[in-house]
């Protein structure tokens, strides 16, 4: 066998690999055609994907990290610890801040049948399609909020 035909074996091996690892993420379609995963579990725990990092222990620790994968009040009232989802899609609850009724990448979103949306990590985490730029950590990059003074968990808490 040729170098040029061990090379081809070896792609045709590592290429699907590739695809899945980087599709793993690729379900929910949000503005812009971008498309968003609900359970990054898939790939973020033991025996996940290649190369991903094992998120088991955050998922297991609230106190370190909010809950995933918990149901989100339904039937708020104004003087609820919780604030009101202003924005409603097809298997997404989310709160639409520029007012655009799409599920922008920078809104934090909720998931599942409208009247059981659920926490999970793609509410307040972005996809990671792109490494982070201009310094800023990966933890960091992926939120769909900056968390100065408490933005992201003012979103949906109310106190």
């Amino acid at each position: 066998m040729s170098g040029f035909d061990k090379l081809l074996s070896a792609l045709s091996a590592i290429i699907p690999v590739i695809l899945l690892v980087s599709g793993c993420a690729l379900n929910k379609p949000t503005q812009g055609g971008e498309t968003q995963s609900v359970d990054c579990r898939v790939c973020h725990s033991p025996g996940g994907a290649a190369g991903a990092r094992d998120f088991s222990s955050i998922y297991a620790n609230p106190e370190v990290h909010h809950p995933v994968g918990i149901q989100y009040p339904v039937g708020l009232k104004s003087d609820s610890a919780f604030n009101v989802p202003n924005g409603r899609g097809a298997g997404v609850t989310f709160f639409d801040v520029n007012g655009d009724s799409l599920p922008d990448s920078n809104e934090v979103q909720l998931f599942g049948a409208m009247n059981e949306p659920k926490v999970e990590c793609s509410s307040c985490h972005k996809r990671h399609a792109s490494p982070p730029t201009g310094g800023k950590s990966a933890d960091l990059y992926y939120l769909r909020i900056d968390n100065v003074n408490s933005a992201l968990c003012v979103t949906c808490h109310n106190n």
